[in-house]
């Protein structure tokens, strides 16, 4: 009876443990590794004579990342029309320029998911002749990846930015201002004027633009996709897609963008 007792609140307790390491922090100040021991034990034991716990457990959580998607959702829902001007007008474009469907993507050039996606973004261009696609700079990974991105928004300047921008996906990670100076020099930009722009006013306002959006929307990683009308207004429903996404799914989002 008191190992029936003990263990799930024991479990309980390692859970909490895993998934917060102040709390494991704590928890090792006050459990001797004697008793540590006795507990881990007591979990291993409950967990071979009581296996379908880890399936309620798995089913738990898939039940708040369910709600939490939601609740993602939701606040997209209700901030893109709010932010429409900024979030469908400002940036980079590629693809048709006066398509009917913009496809925003929000991502930085260090992160590996990223650079999967650019080959998806690149296909759906290709054979949707009124795809428009807005690149919105997002640049989470640490100096490099804010670096590159100055560059990239100064390559704009120069009418390049889809150059620079292929050569940095494809650059291996992790970036360096060396590896960025080098794909800005096979993209054939003017490296001194590319200098100064990366210093303008211009190109860090659109940097804190990029991630005051993202907080609004609720962007907690890169990638990140807004799907909507061109002419976004209230009564046109977008989508948000929170992290990578396949070819399929995304041509899915921009079928029903046009038929609402």
């Amino acid at each position: 009876m008191i190992l029936k007792r003990i263990a799930p609140l024991a479990l309980a307790g390692l859970f909490a443990l895993a998934g917060n390491s102040y709390a494991a922090n704590k928890q090792q100040q006050t459990f001797t590794t004697e008793q540590k021991s006795t507990i881990e034990n007591i979990v291993h034991d409950y967990l071979l004579n009581n296996p379908t716990i880890l399936v309620e457990v798995s089913q738990k959580l898939q039940e708040q990342q369910q709600q939490q998607m939601e609740q993602l959702q939701q606040n997209a829902q209700n901030t893109i029309p709010q932010v429409a001007g900024d979030l469908f007008g400002v940036g980079p474009i590629a693809g048709n320029s006066q398509g009917d469907v913009t496809l925003v993507e929000f991502f930085d050039y260090q992160c590996p998911h990223c650079k999967d996606m650019s080959q998806v973004v690149d296909q759906l261009v290709q054979q949707d002749p009124n795809l428009r696609v807005i690149y919105k700079e997002f640049p989470i990974f640490g100096r490099s990846s804010v670096f590159a991105s100055k560059a990239a928004l100064a390559a704009n300047k120069q009418g390049k930015y889809d150059q620079l921008h292929d050569e940095l996906m494809a650059t291996e990670n992790p970036l360096t201002e060396k590896k960025v100076m080098l794909a800005a020099q096979k993209a054939g930009l003017d490296i001194n004027q590319m200098k100064k722009d990366m210093a303008s006013d211009a190109v860090k306002q659109e940097l804190n633009g990029n991630m005051k959006l993202g907080q609004q929307l609720g962007i907690m990683g890169t990638p990140a996709f807004v799907i909507g009308s061109t002419n976004n207004t209230k009564d046109k429903k977008s989508f948000f897609i929170p992290g990578a996404s396949t070819k399929d799914a995304i041509k899915g989002f921009i079928v029903q963008v046009r038929s609402n």
